[in-house]
């Protein structure tokens, strides 16, 4: 599961995405989980010389780079386990987990 996050510093870049994998199942869950700064590079067209015909620049993707910047495990509280109201369903759930773990990770959800 990621979700994007309001900017937060994490040296040496700035990370923009908040990625979280289910280690244990509780109580309380434990998560794996990646600051990452991830940029979209958008494509790019194919520009020719227009006297030869020449290809100036070739047509490249789009390209997503994603860079890791810090890692670790963090915990949902108990509070939060017991909180966890039953039959969100999958959407729900993801939702829940990601608003708790950027909670005890001090970050914002953007």
């Amino acid at each position: 599961m990621n979700t994007k996050i309001v900017p937060v510093a994490v040296y040496p870049s700035v990370a923009n995405t908040l990625t979280i994998r289910s280690i244990t199942l509780g109580p309380p869950p434990s998560f794996f989980y990646e600051l990452s700064n991830v940029v979209v590079v958008p494509p790019v067209s194919e520009q020719l010389d227009p006297t030869t015909g020449a290809v100036l620049i070739a047509a490249a993707p789009e390209q997503t780079i994603v860079t890791v910047l810090k890692n670790g495990n963090v915990n949902m509280t108990e509070e939060q386990w017991n909180d966890w109201a039953a039959g969100l369903g999958p959407d729900g759930d993801d939702e829940y987990q990601l608003n708790c773990i950027s909670q005890n990770l001090g970050l914002t959800r953007s």
